[in-house]
């Protein structure tokens, strides 16, 4: 493929396409190319380009395409600049902000390889990461999607890397702390495992974190990919539901680490927490409707759309704690300065004779 692709702006208002028709199943893949890593990045920041190295220095056949969701120029021009020096990196741009699981099928889309890897823009991989990784899950059963272990830039767990697949129920659980009732009963076990012990070996878990996906590519398009009506967050979720309900395994890799900066894109706060509320509501009513209750479903999704209220307002809080205390600082260095102008050792206006 070229180095830089450029692809029509008009079609970020396009109508989402079905499972069937997103061409997901075109393209053999050459095995020259062991490894595609999609990533996507929308205003990342710097650890951008530390996400970059670490994929490139990578000791396996690779391809890197990176998805541009939309960056600043200057980001986007450093982009092909280094596509352009690298034939292993390839630049989809010009499409704007179609959301981050259509940008991981137009990547895949464009992908050669004979797995392919979503990795978020803000994670760095550690060495041998991903010949590790498809060592692990050799011989698994297919179709299948793989986790890895991932930590916080201080070295502990972060959260969500492994964890149960939510469902109206756990969530209600999760949200109202009910495991504190029995906390023994599988019926009370809480979403996120990222506070119990490390597995020795590779294992089985009901859903690991978006933020770093290997699967063989045939196995993504075989599912149809992500479901494109998520803009942002729980698509991933969505995915290890699709693998599941195909008959496949969703497996945790403990051996293997990457580092997750998490939250470096500028963009808004409150649009996030907003598509994330969006989309757990939509993966409730895709996945769940007829196995629970109506009434029930439509409880937990106003618990979802509550919690985003009470996100909201402290996101609100904090923002305008934040603005006081920049405005004090900047009020009390004004005064400072005026005290050290106006005033003498005398305490007099004037200079100090």
């Amino acid at each position: 493929m070229n180095k830089v692709v450029y692809l029509d702006t008009r079609r970020r208002r396009a109508p989402v396409p079905s499972a069937a028709s997103t061409g997901l199943e075109a393209a053999p893949a050459p095995q020259a190319i062991q490894v595609s890593i999609v990533m996507v990045s929308f205003h990342t920041g710097p650890e951008l380009d530390e996400a970059i190295d670490a994929v490139l220095a990578q000791n396996i056949d690779l391809e890197m395409i990176l998805v541009d969701n939309g960056n600043p120029e200057e980001v986007t021009e450093a982009l092909k600049v280094r596509a352009l020096a690298d034939p292993r990196l390839n630049v989809l741009t010009g499409h704007g902000n179609i959301g981050y699981a259509a940008a991981c099928n137009l990547g895949a889309r464009n992908a050669c390889g004979e797995y392919l890897l979503l990795l978020n823009p803000d994670c760095v991989l550690q060495r041998d990461a991903l010949r590790d990784l498809i060592q692990a899950t050799e011989g698994a059963v297919r179709p299948w999607v793989a986790g890895c272990r991932i930590v916080n830039p201080d070295g502990t767990d972060q959260r969500g890397s492994r964890r149960e697949l939510p469902t109206p129920w756990l969530t209600l659980v999760e949200a109202l702390r009910l495991d504190r009732l029995a906390p023994n009963h599988p019926y009370f076990r809480r979403l996120n495992q990222h506070d119990q012990p490390l597995p020795e070996q590779t294992g089985v878990v009901p859903a690991v974190s978006g933020a770093c996906m290997l699967m063989p590519l045939d196995d993504y398009r075989l599912i149809g990919g992500m479901d494109e009506r998520y803009y942002l967050h729980v698509e991933d979720l969505d995915l290890c539901f699709s693998i599941a309900k195909a008959g496949g395994g969703v497996l945790f890799v403990p051996q293997v680490s990457i580092v997750h900066y998490k939250s470096t894109s500028d963009a808004s706060a409150v649009r996030i927490e907003w598509y994330k509320a969006r989309g757990f509501t939509q993966y409730f009513r895709k996945n769940f409707t007829g196995l629970y209750p109506d009434l029930f479903l439509t409880a937990v999704n106003l618990l979802v759309w509550c919690y985003f209220v009470i996100r909201l307002a402290s996101l609100i809080k904090t923002s305008t704690v934040g603005t006081m205390a920049a405005l004090f600082r900047r009020t009390g260095a004004l005064q400072s300065i005026g005290t050290d102008q106006s005033g003498g050792k005398d305490g007099r206006k004037g200079r100090a004779a």
